[in-house]
């Protein structure tokens, strides 16, 4: 009996720790108004989180745990996006 109850506990604590994780995304896609090589900062509230470097044509592509953000244009423009578990393409103007 005492066998079992230590299997059970250390069961639920894998399954809790497991459940405890980020779910992990990729956020994907271009961004028009801006050149290649500009990096436009990704924030969750206050707390910058990650950078957007863009590629050429645009492109981008930066892991984010599932959420709401907010991405700032060098214009000053702020875009909402949303990242989820998987891979997100999103089209961000900063026009």
């Amino acid at each position: 009996m005492t066998k079992l109850k230590k299997s059970l506990t250390a069961a639920a604590l894998l399954l809790t720790a497991l459940g405890a994780q980020a779910q992990v995304g990729v956020l994907q896609g271009t961004v028009t108004g801006v050149k290649a090589g500009t990096v436009l900062p990704v924030l969750k509230g206050e707390t910058k989180v990650a950078d957007i470097k863009v590629e050429e044509g645009g492109k981008f592509s930066v892991p984010l745990a599932t959420g709401v953000y907010t991405v700032t244009c060098p214009s000053g423009k702020v875009t909402k996006v949303a990242a989820l578990n998987g891979a997100a393409t999103i089209s961000i103007n900063c026009q």
